[in-house]
């Protein structure tokens, strides 16, 4: 098996260890939650902003909730788009680090400055632009690591990070799910749910099928 689809593997494994088998593991993957989380409303607001809207604020909470303040735009697209933009972000992770390692340092650019912007541009509260300053921190310090360093951290975020996603897909966005079931109500919540579960899967078997194979 590929090695770096070996560290995949063992990277979800070691998060669904720590988060159901672990005293205070869910504790020690807070910092995967909270990005998640940015990523989610990052999502939200960046599907508001392509389809026409605009960003009034993005907040994220202690307890790894969060909410996007978005006018206007494709409610059809943006209210799925916190679930389906942190998978974007999730996949865009995990690709350039098992196939384009020459970019990477040009990803870690882009998540530091949407981190950056959000902060300041989609001001919200103290709270939430410092965490989200401290994360871009944390980009920019990976970004000076050696490419090692690097290519194993980013197949470690965006593998727990999609893990996640999985495991909280009829949970987490379940807000989310019921806003769009009002939108299209011609099918059931929980079919959505499994519509938007399905897409996510999709994408990430595209990522990962060329390592597979």
């Amino acid at each position: 098996m590929n090695k770096k689809l070996l560290f995949i593997l063992l990277s979800i494994i070691l998060y669904w260890v720590l988060i159901r088998f672990v005293p205070y593991g869910s504790l020690m993957l807070y910092p995967i939650t909270l990005l998640v989380t940015i990523f989610h409303e990052t999502g939200h607001a960046l599907f508001a902003l392509i389809t026409g809207g605009s960003v009034h604020g993005i907040q994220i909470n202690n307890d790894g909730s969060g909410y996007a303040m978005v006018a206007g735009g494709w409610a059809i697209l943006v209210i799925p788009g916190g679930y389906i933009g942190s998978a974007l972000w999730g996949n865009l992770i995990l690709f350039v680090a098992l196939y384009k390692e020459k970019y990477i340092k040009w990803v870690l650019y882009l998540i530091m400055a949407v981190l950056t912007f959000s902060a300041i541009v989609w001001f919200n509260s103290i709270g939430s632009t410092v965490l989200l300053l401290v994360f871009a921190a944390l980009f920019f310090w990976l970004s000076k690591a050696s490419k090692t360093i690097q290519v194993y951290t980013l197949l470690a975020i965006g593998a727990t990070t999609l893990f996640y996603i999985f495991l909280d897909f009829n949970g987490g966005p379940s807000s989310d799910l019921a806003q769009f079931t009002k939108l299209l109500p011609f099918l059931p919540q929980f079919v959505w749910a499994v519509a938007w579960l399905v897409a996510v899967s999709y994408i990430t078997y595209l990522t990962i099928r060329r390592s597979w194979k």
